[in-house]
Formats: C-alpha cells, sequence, structure tokens
C-alpha cells in the first residue's frame, strides 16, 4: 500500500510534493524498524534472567582454568545445563559452552602475546596435562 501511494506522489507535481515525500519516507522508515525488530530483536529477560547470564559470565571469568564444561557452571547456578542453553539461545548469545572455550582461546592469545612461554608451557598453564 505505502509502495502505491509513493508512486502516486511521484507522479503527482505540485509544491508539496517533497514534504509528502519525506513525510512518506518517514513512515517507510518506521515500518522497517518495527519489522525489524520482530524478527531480529531478541525476547525480553526478565532482570532475573540477566543476572543469570550476567553470573554465568562472571564464574567463566573465575573458574575457567578448571571448569570446562556448561554442567559445571549451571551446577553452582543451580540450574540445569539445558536451562542455561535455552537462556542463551533466546538472548541471541553464543551457546555456553563457546563462552568456556573462547575464555580459554583468550588466556592462551594473552599468555602467548605478553610471555615468552611456549605452547606446551601455556597449555600446561590453563590446566590441560597434554601438551597436544
Amino acid at each position: 500500500m505505502l509502495l502505491h501511494v509513493f508512486i502516486d506522489e511521484f507522479e503527482t507535481q505540485d509544491k508539496i510534493q517533497g514534504e509528502i515525500l519525506q513525510m512518506l519516507l518517514k513512515r517507510f522508515i518506521i515500518k522497517c524498524f518495527r519489522a525489524a525488530k520482530e524478527q531480529l530483536i531478541p525476547k525480553e529477560l526478565n532482570n532475573k534472567q540477566v543476572d543469570i547470564i550476567r553470573k554465568f559470565n562472571v564464574l567463566v571469568d573465575t573458574h575457567y582454568k578448571e571448569k570446562r564444561h556448561v554442567k559445571d557452571y549451571a551446577g553452582l547456578l543451580f540450574k540445569s545445563p539445558k536451562t542455561l542453553s535455552n537462556l542463551f539461545r533466546i538472548y541471541n548469545q553464543q551457546s555456553p559452552q563457546q563462552i568456556i572455550h573462547n575464555r580459554l582461546v583468550l588466556k592462551a592469545k594473552r599468555i602467548l602475546l605478553y610471555t615468552d612461554r611456549n605452547i606446551s608451557e601455556v597449555g600446561f598453564d590453563l590446566g590441560y596435562e597434554d601438551p597436544a
């Protein structure tokens, strides 16, 4: 419908054509924004859910050397691993396991960049017993 109004307005030559086209363009942008918001922006989370996500990230930063599995963090949060995974999916975040892996990789990169340790030492420092 808006497209037909645009076409009709382009064909009408008068003094207010520019203003009308600007108004129609604004209306079109608002419609696009609302459609994108419905499709792309995650469902609203309540404060309790956001707090769980925040606590998970804090726990990963604190325990990434010892705890490598989602179930470990789920236990600390008194949630099931499935509940955590579903919560992160609703929030359109990386999976909890990806967050744990990314934290380990980040630490390894920092150690390699800012120290003279070799790969085996970095692996051992991060809690891996096998250099491979």
